[in-house]
């Protein structure tokens, strides 16, 4: 433990006034060790980072020393580190009207700039997010035939949503990611979540549907 305050020490003046250190027992963090995915990682010293907007960095398990953490931290200063995303595992078929997001294909899904996309965050044991459910699947079969857009739902509450423009304070919460313009989605607010609402909010958004409005 001593060898390693005097590493984070040396560090720490290195980079002063840039970051905050900190050390901490992992039994008493064990929460946040998993989160980082260094629960079983054998070493005696695990590291990670806690950046903006909660995202979470982990350095790669290897023998601790000055250089190693020094090099670790200015990857991070560069943006060269890649966030931990907490990821449900890749649906095996995705053909349903309302395609399946995770962690781990979120942006290849949601952040697609060839297609517009409507998402809904949602947490199984949500009472509004069950009523939704059948309205939310029959929009899906209602422009199942748009290839330029897609109608998407993602569980919250088990994946991470790794895009500050993506907020999520309650559920459910739907945002429509317009194909040209993906960094500023527009949330659904006010109306009544049914197909009629919903229908209206992607057309009012969308980019190129390309059946006309009252064919629909």
């Amino acid at each position: 433990m001593q060898h390693m305050r005097s590493i984070k020490k040396h560090v720490c003046i290195m980079l002063s006034g840039k970051y905050t250190f900190a050390i901490a027992d992992e039994e008493d963090y064990a929460d946040e060790l998993k989160s980082l995915g260094l629960s079983e990682s054998g070493e005696e010293v695990n590291v990670g980072i806690l950046g903006e907007g909660g995202k979470k960095y982990a350095m790669e398990p290897e023998e601790f020393d000055s250089d190693v953490l020094r090099s670790f931290v200015m990857a991070f200063k560069k943006g060269k580190l890649k966030p931990i995303v907490k990821s449900q595992p890749v649906p095996k078929s995705n053909k349903g009207p309302v395609k399946v997001v995770v962690g781990k294909t979120f942006d290849d899904i949601v952040m697609d700039t060839k297609k517009d996309v409507l998402i809904e965050f949602y947490a199984p044991w949500c009472g509004h997010c069950k009523k939704l459910e059948p309205d939310y699947t029959a929009l899906g079969k209602k422009y199942k035939n748009e290839k330029n857009l897609v109608i998407a739902k993602m569980d919250a509450s088990a994946n991470d949503v790794p895009h500050d423009s993506y907020k999520v304070e309650g559920f459910p919460t739907i945002y429509f990611a317009p194909s040209s313009n993906k960094q500023n989605p527009v949330k659904f607010e006010g109306g009544k979540r049914d197909v009629e609402e919903l229908s209206k909010f992607v057309e009012k958004h969308a980019t190129k549907l390309s059946q006309k409005k009252d064919e629909l």
